[in-house]
């Protein structure tokens, strides 16, 4: 390869790295101010530092993982759709997004979150099978639990998740544009049900996933980890048996029981392999 063509295509790469970093910046920033905001207002823990024990984890995790599963799932997802849609014949694929398409915005919208949330849900519990878990044991080490805290995942875990999700959503038919709007959407939402807020939506905690809600699935009381699964639609959780009701009261510890927050990055990364 020559030197020029190597400038340039690190040239497009570093061009790229510091786009999605920017846009990943400024929307963190907004989350920022009106989910500390919520924190600042409705407390469910009052005394919890805002800047905490594995803040700083967090917050690179939250930079590094992007950079990281961008570029692989580029190619993962590439392959493995086109193999997808080669199988069960391109007329077919064609016909079930014009199907999709032929539907009012609203419909395609919840569609895609129902959809979304759905393939999530197994995702998330098929992380918490012996196997897995010890990658998915990172985002449940921190002890103290607030909007931060959501993005604490390993990178193979994003990779895995992104994967599931992008690949489901385009297979069932739904437009490039509409996954990344139900992506941001249950983004927020997700971080949102991280915050240190005391909210439940009493009866309503069995269709839509509440703070409160969400913090019981970080509870480190015997198989609370186990519990709780969905992202934002909890009625999937009432579906498959895994719902814990428990809006009228908030868990008492968090974390992972006899094991340690990891200090740093590195710790975080290399936790799967060390543990």
């Amino acid at each position: 390869m020559e030197l020029a063509t190597l400038a340039d295509l690190l040239l497009q790469a570093s061009t790229r790295a510091a786009a999605l970093l920017w846009q990943h910046a400024w929307q963190l920033v907004l989350f920022a101010i009106a989910l500390i905001g919520l924190e600042t207002l409705w407390p469910a823990v009052p005394t919890q530092r805002r800047w905490r024990r594995g803040s700083a984890t967090d917050l690179w995790l939250s930079f590094f993982n992007p950079l990281i599963v961008h570029p692989f799932n580029a190619y993962l997802l590439a392959a493995f759709v086109n193999g997808a849609i080669a199988t069960v014949g391109m007329e077919r694929f064609i016909t079930t997004r014009e199907t999709i398409a032929a539907q009012p915005w609203a419909i395609r919208f919840v569609a895609a979150l129902l959809v979304g949330d759905l393939l999530s849900y197994w995702k998330h519990r098929i992380f918490h099978t012996r196997i897995l878990w010890r990658i998915h044991a990172v985002h449940h080490l921190t002890s103290e639990i607030d909007w931060l805290s959501n993005d604490r995942d390993h990178p193979l875990q994003l990779i895995a998740t992104y994967f599931v999700m992008i690949t489901g959503l385009v297979l069932v038919g739904f437009s490039n544009e509409m996954i990344a709007l139900q992506s941001l959407v249950r983004r927020a939402y997700s971080l949102f049900t991280h915050t240190n807020v005391r909210w439940s939506f009493g009866p309503l905690s069995r269709i839509l996933v509440s703070p409160t809600f969400h913090r019981w699935h970080h509870a480190s009381e015997e198989g609370m980890a186990n519990r709780n699964y969905a992202v934002v639609f909890s009625l999937w959780d009432v579906a498959f048996g895994t719902y814990h009701e428990a809006y009228a009261e908030q868990p008492r510890r968090f974390g992972v029981a006899g094991e340690e927050n990891p200090a740093t990055l590195w710790a975080a990364i290399k936790y799967p392999l060390t543990h």
